[in-house]
C-alpha cells in the first residue's frame, strides 16, 4: 500500500529543508548582496532570504504530504 504521491511529497520536503539549511551555513563570501545590516557581525544577505523561502517551502510540502497521508489512511 504505497502512496507514491505521499513518498515524493515527503521526499521533495526533505531536499527542500536541507538545501535550506546548507543555504543558510555558506559562510558570507557566497552570500551575495547585503541586504540588511543589523550590527558589525549580522546581516541579512540574498541567500538568507532564499533559504529561509526553501524552508518555509519545505515545512509546508511536509505538511501536504502529512494531510495527504491522513487522508489517504481514513478514506472509505
Amino acid at each position: 500500500m504505497f502512496q507514491w504521491r505521499v513518498i515524493l511529497l515527503a521526499t521533495l520536503a526533505v531536499v527542500l529543508l536541507l538545501g535550506g539549511l546548507i543555504t543558510l551555513i555558506l559562510p558570507d563570501l557566497y552570500e551575495g548582496p547585503l541586504i540588511f545590516q543589523i550590527d558589525d557581525r549580522h546581516s541579512l544577505r540574498a541567500l538568507d532570504v532564499l533559504a529561509g523561502f526553501l524552508l518555509i517551502l519545505g515545512c509546508a510540502v511536509a505538511w501536504s504530504a502529512g494531510a495527504l497521508w491522513q487522508r489517504e489512511i481514513h478514506a472509505p
